[in-house]
């Protein structure tokens, strides 16, 4: 991306305002799913066909009577919605009950927060340097509260409904409706214990709900509880390919913890910070298990080769890559470095691990282990087709979740590029910490930076 390109973006508070909708916007699908599981949905309004059916013997008056009719039905059904958000069945004063209201009132608060810091970063553009950072450091620790405190809602509302389905049957359709649209949209993190509480209760055994469970489960390495989906869905005969995967994984993951235990003994690898359009993210590197990426990635993040760089290329449930110098998948840093995907303690694929992206040899077609360069993703699931060919050489440690909210695109398809789309940018980098050595990647071809 050149000047002239990052000069054309949206200003600093356009491209953060679609994160402030993360917390608001999750809000507010609770107030519409809880409105909608309760029976005090949409059933009063009219049918399309009613509708249809009536126009043709009504006058404009008529009509127009009609249509303010509908109108107020549904501020009627909105107005229910709001008001019966988070509320317990009347006179419910038990323990869960005050549990998941504290944990209700918590996430109310939370959104609250965002919206009033929202409304401070779009006043703060006329004060100075120094207000604008603290209200950018306080947008950043508001939407990390605002996960949080969204995760203990759900952890509250999932062991209310699962003491008494029945008695709590509308909290289970909310958070079904809920689960299913978090997957979709790879927002797995915080929801661990609500997918277990809508498995056990037994009430709901659909194909989309067990794949989305067993997805959440995938994602956080759930093995016993991806076991427990596996087997409703044999019963269907229809087991999705992750789901096939739990052996492989579960033994990969085991010697991934093992290698983890031991790096949090020697507390000592690299750590690096990204501020993105859509929230904080904190890196630790495996310089032990990927030492020449390692040197390579710090060293361009000291040399502030990742400010400005888009996310060019998000898919659903597999990555978001970064760190190319032309925001089309064709750039790099101008050199490239050895691949270690093969050596003896390479790391495996797992949500929030980094990895280089590779390019492939134009005569085979075949990924080229020796292009990577700057270029890198992180992954939202396991990916085991991908280990032993991709380096991995880190995972986030901190903000996991923001990952989830990267525009779904892929700037490398000239299609997408013609119209217009924005990708999310790294706003800037910095290490953290590092060890007390030199680092100079050793490249394969080209020149390092100036």
């Amino acid at each position: 991306m050149n000047d002239t390109e990052y000069a054309n973006m949206p200003t600093k508070t356009n491209r953060m305002r679609p994160f402030f909708v993360f917390l608001s916007a999750a809000a507010g699908f609770v107030f519409l799913q809880i409105g909608q599981s309760n029976g005090q949905g949409t059933s009063s309004l009219p049918s399309k066909g009613e509708v249809a059916a009536a126009k043709k013997w009504l006058s404009p008056e008529d009509r127009a009577a009609a249509k303010q009719k509908k109108l107020e039905q549904e501020n009627q059904v909105a107005t229910l919605r709001r008001e019966s958000f988070g509320m317990l069945p009347e006179g419910d004063d038990s323990e869960l009950g005050k549990k998941y209201q504290a944990a209700f009132l918590r996430f109310r608060d939370a959104a609250v927060d965002l919206n009033q810091v929202q409304l401070a970063f779009h006043l703060s553009k006329n004060f100075s340097i120094p207000f604008q950072n603290k209200i950018n450091d306080r947008w950043q620790a508001a939407t990390h509260d605002g996960f949080l405190a969204k995760a203990s809602w759900l952890d509250a509302a999932g062991e209310l409904f699962l003491s008494d389905p029945d008695k709590y049957s509308a909290m289970g359709d909310t958070l079904v409706e809920m689960m299913l649209s978090d997957v979709e949209l790879d927002r797995l993190d915080g929801w661990m214990e609500a997918a277990k509480a809508v498995v056990h209760s037994k009430k709901y055994n659909s194909e989309d709900v067990l794949r989305g469970a067993g997805l959440i489960a995938y994602a956080n390495s759930e093995f016993d509880f991806m076991e427990e989906c596996l087997e409703f869905q044999k019963k269907q005969e229809t087991v999705p390919e992750f789901l096939s995967e739990i052996a492989t994984t579960r033994q990969k993951w085991q010697r991934e913890l093992e290698i983890r235990a031991k790096e949090a003994e020697k507390n000592d690898n690299p750590q690096v910070e990204f501020i993105t359009t859509k929230g904080r993210l904190v890196m630790e590197l495996y310089e032990d298990s990927a030492p020449e990426t390692v040197k390579s990635f710090i060293y361009l993040t000291e040399s502030g080769f990742f400010n400005r760089k888009t996310f060019f290329r998000v898919e659903k449930h597999l990555v978001a890559q970064t760190g190319c110098e032309k925001g089309d998948g064709t750039g790099d840093a101008g050199y490239t470095i050895p691949s270690e995907a093969d050596l003896p303690n390479q790391r495996d694929h797992f949500r929030g691990s980094m990895a280089i992206a590779l390019g492939s040899d134009p005569k085979t077609g075949q990924v080229a282990p020796s292009t990577g360069s700057s270029q890198f993703y992180y992954s939202f699931l396991p990916t085991p087709h991908l280990d032993e060919k991709y380096t991995v050489f880190g995972r986030v440690i901190e903000g996991i979740e923001t990952m989830s909210f990267f525009r779904v695109m892929n700037l490398s398809e000239e299609a997408q590029r013609k119209e217009g789309k924005r990708p999310d940018v790294i706003i800037s980098s910095k290490v953290l910490r590092k060890r007390d050595t030199e680092y100079r990647p050793r490249i394969l071809a080209g020149k390092l930076r100036k």
